[in-house]
């Protein structure tokens, strides 16, 4: 008897185990496996025909499709392939979306970390210039093992202020040419 019910235990956890694993991944993939799907290949009309809210998970997409179909998926070493307003738009998104999430110092701890200089050198780039005063304020405070706590919170309502993915957006509009590699084609035909 105790065998028996050893077994059951373990069939149990075994199931358990599937569904958490299968089961949950599945769900949260699906929205990111569509957009990368949808993004994989940018053309001038599908950016154009593309709402606004998102351009910029558009251009995103399209870098994490790039990643995910090379040999070691790593969006920064895609980024130094692709035309620069991939990686200002890709940056800020990153920096943004994970400064959101949590703290600088998690942030440093993550893949994140890569495209900061990247973040900061765009965000001007874009039209917020306090954003990226602010952030990196941050950096220097993190940099010299002080209280990030009140620049976190300065980063936080310069963004507000400033929407840098809102600019990001219009950025994307004003960039098709270059994100979907037309520009080579228009400056030939001139």
């Amino acid at each position: 008897m105790p065998w028996k019910e050893i077994g059951l235990l373990a069939a149990l956890l075994i199931c358990i185990l599937l569904i958490r694993r299968f089961g949950k991944r599945h769900g949260e993939d699906s929205r990111s496996a569509r957009l990368m799907k949808k993004y994989a290949t940018l053309t001038p009309e599908l950016l154009e025909g593309t709402p606004d809210e998102e351009l910029v998970e558009a251009v995103v997409s399209h870098v994490l499709a790039k990643a995910a179909d090379s040999r070691r998926p790593d969006p920064v070493m895609v980024l130094s392939g692709l035309p620069q307003p991939f990686t200002v738009v890709y940056s800020i998104w990153a920096v943004c979306k994970e400064l959101a999430r949590g703290s600088y110092k998690s942030l440093t701890h993550t893949a994140t970390r890569e495209v900061l200089e990247p973040a900061v050198d765009a965000l001007p780039v874009v039209g917020a210039p306090a954003t990226a005063e602010a952030l990196t304020a941050l950096r220097a405070a993190h940099a010299a093992k002080e209280d990030t706590e009140e620049a976190e919170k300065a980063f936080h309502r310069a963004v507000e202020q400033e929407c840098p993915l809102t600019l990001c957006a219009a950025y994307v509009r004003d960039h098709i040419p270059q994100l979907t590699g037309t520009d080579e084609v228009d400056s030939l035909e001139a």
